[in-house]
């Protein structure tokens, strides 16, 4: 009995000194995307920056032949987050509902998988929505 709790204890003390590396988020901190684009969306380049308390401070979206400069009122909706990954899509989209419409999703995550996302949709007309996106 004294060797099975002398063998336990060893093991365990063993395993009390592992030591193992943590994964750290590296924030986007200067931006820029660019696609050759789809359809009618034309090249899409986005480009932005976030301030070490991770606010967007710039956000600028070049598609359907303009530029838009996203305000500072929409660019305080985009959540304070370690984003660390960007996806872009487009839909053609009726016009009765917003016509072209760019898709742009702000992501934090490790190895693991995405832990947070936040997406943008931004139209033609210039209109944008920010909504935080369930994992």
């Amino acid at each position: 009995m004294i060797k099975i709790i002398l063998v336990i204890t060893f093991i365990l003390f063993l395993t009390s000194h592992v030591f193992a590396s943590q994964e750290g988020v590296l924030t986007l901190s200067d931006f820029t995307i660019q696609s050759k684009g789809i359809g009618e969306s034309g090249p899409v380049k986005i480009s932005g920056k976030q301030n070490d308390k991770n606010e967007f401070t710039e956000f600028t979206i070049k598609a359907f032949g303009k530029v838009y400069n996203i305000s500072e009122e929409d660019l305080k909706k985009i959540p304070k987050k370690y984003y660390n990954g960007i996806q872009l899509s487009y839909e053609a989209g009726y016009k009765e509902l917003g016509g072209k419409t760019i898709y742009i999703v702000f992501m934090s995550g490790f190895l693991s998988g995405i832990r947070e996302k936040t997406l943008i949709t931004f139209t033609e007309q210039g209109s944008v929505k920010v909504e935080t996106m369930k994992i």
